[in-house]
């Protein structure tokens, strides 16, 4: 069966020409076409947030290591 679109639907639906079991049948096939979108999409967000956790990470590890002083930098530093 395939689907009607949901503005064909209604207006079959208003005009009385589609039963209820194949409205009912209509709107379920696109309410499970919609929750696979949904799910796609909050896995590619998910990833995309840990793509970006990491990379902040990362930028703060390298910028607290710019920060600190190595102990051999130190050493010049008190010499000179």
């Amino acid at each position: 069966m395939g689907t009607v679109s949901p503005d064909e639907l209604v207006r079959l639906w208003r005009q009385e020409e589609l039963p209820v079991e194949m409205a009912v049948g209509h709107i379920l096939q696109h309410l499970v076409h919609l929750e696979r979108t949904l799910d796609a999409q909050r896995q590619l967000l998910q990833a995309s947030l840990e793509q970006q956790r990491q990379f902040l990470t990362s930028m703060q590890a390298a910028l607290a290591s710019l920060e600190s002083p190595s102990p051999a930098s130190a050493r010049k530093k008190r010499r000179s």
